[in-house]
């Protein structure tokens, strides 16, 4: 859910590890050419070096931004934020190998420069990161950077959300109101409004986002807190009404070029991953061939020469 904090944020994710990288770099180019026992095969000034790759890495960044690194569905999430900055890393050196090849000049002092910016580069970038989430953190108890939000609805799942998003020193939300039951809000400090008008009319500061965790019996009511969503700019999201149908993987598509439909897939045995699971039964079944196969022909000829009678010695 997308708010002025978090852009702010994903532009000094932007900025730190277009940093993160330069110094990288830059201690690959000390470690091998300062710190080495054996001459660089091409000496390069450390001012011309720089220039360098103050020039390439924007492409570097770019191959960041397409692995959506800067999306909050990805830097929220730790571990898959380390495997892609791994990947983005890696992705990264082969374009400056790329560009190192068809460039006539040299533009690294020796072979090894560009093996230890990957390395420094990626462990600089998960630091880097590490710490921002660290400050961010820190922030959010000063009540800076957080993302307000909206509820809607007065079921147990609403009451379930407004639960995880009460201590916004850890979720990062600030529930500025509750469209619904006052009941599920009584121990909070929380405005809760009876209808979504009530809202509208009062003076409450409007929202980063809506949260709809009830869909109303009513399209009409629906398309209000839609259409408000979208005059006022506001990132909308709201849960299906059958939410307990919903147990396998989603995804969303459009069929037919133009209706957005949510497919549920019971199992991930669909598209490549099915094709992948039966590359893998053949696969094993064919090595399971191959090695029982001499077994069982020692066997028939073992029964074969006893007349059919197990030998024993």
């Amino acid at each position: 859910m997308k708010s002025n904090a978090s852009i702010v944020y994903s532009l000094c994710l932007v900025v730190g590890d277009f940093l993160a990288l330069v110094a990288a770099f830059i201690g690959g180019f000390l470690t091998r050419g300062r710190f080495g026992n054996m001459p660089v095969a091409h000496p390069i000034h450390v001012t011309t070096y720089i220039s360098i790759f103050v020039t390439l890495l924007p492409f570097w960044i770019l191959v960041f931004a397409l692995l959506g690194l800067y999306s909050a569905r990805i830097y929220e999430q730790r571990f898959r934020e380390a495997a892609r900055l791994l990947i983005g890393s890696f992705v990264g050196l082969l374009f400056v190998a790329f560009w190192a090849f068809a460039e006539t000049s040299p533009i690294f002092p020796s072979k090894l420069v560009p093996v230890y910016g990957f390395i420094f580069g990626f462990v600089l970038v998960v630091i880097f990161r590490n710490l921002a989430r660290m400050i961010r953190t820190i922030l959010f108890r000063y009540q800076i950077g957080l993302t307000s939000v909206l509820i809607v609805g007065k079921s147990a799942t609403s009451s379930e959300i407004i639960q995880s998003l009460a201590d916004s020193r850890k979720s990062g939300y600030r529930v500025v109101g509750v469209v619904g039951a006052k009941s599920i809000v009584a121990d909070l400090d929380i405005p809760a409004f009876r209808t979504f008008k009530d809202f509208v009319d009062s003076k409450i500061e409007k929202p980063d986002g809506i949260i709809q965790a009830e869909l109303y019996t009513y399209e009409s009511k629906n398309r209000e807190i839609l259409n408000y969503a979208q005059e006022h700019h506001i990132n909308y999201r709201f849960l299906p009404g059958n939410s307990e149908l919903f147990v396998g993987n989603l995804d969303v598509e459009l069929f037919r070029n133009s209706i957005p439909v949510i497919a549920v897939h019971q199992t991930p045995l669909f598209g490549w991953g099915r094709i992948v699971k039966r590359a893998f039964d053949i696969a094993v079944s064919g090595l399971a061939i191959v090695i029982a196969s001499p077994l069982f022909i020692l066997i028939f000829l073992a029964l074969g020469l006893s007349g059919g009678q197990p030998i024993y010695r």
